[in-house]
């Protein structure tokens, strides 16, 4: 039996594996443009500009005052809610 029967060998294995890691940057670069031009609706997410169970925006990781979050498109008030509350960590 050949070794081009039991797969690739440990040189191609080897060159493969450098080319992905060499591909892993621009990879991530396009994911993070992707997440940034990529904010969920406020209808989406269930978005209210007031308080629901003592939850709030500005109790959320995801809340970047004044009035914006990293993941819900718009101007959020900061004692709004939506479906994505995180808390913050105490």
């Amino acid at each position: 039996m050949s070794k081009r029967n039991q797969g690739i060998t440990r040189r191609e294995f080897i060159k493969l594996s450098g080319c992905a890691a060499a591909l892993l940057p621009v990879a991530l670069i396009a994911t993070d443009r992707a997440v940034a031009q990529g904010k969920a609706a406020k209808e989406a997410v269930q978005y209210q500009d007031t308080p629901k169970n003592g939850q709030k925006c500005a109790d959320c990781v995801l809340f970047e005052p004044p009035e914006a979050c990293k993941v819900v498109e718009g101007k959020i008030s900061p004692e709004g809610w939506c479906s994505l509350f995180a808390p913050k960590p105490s």
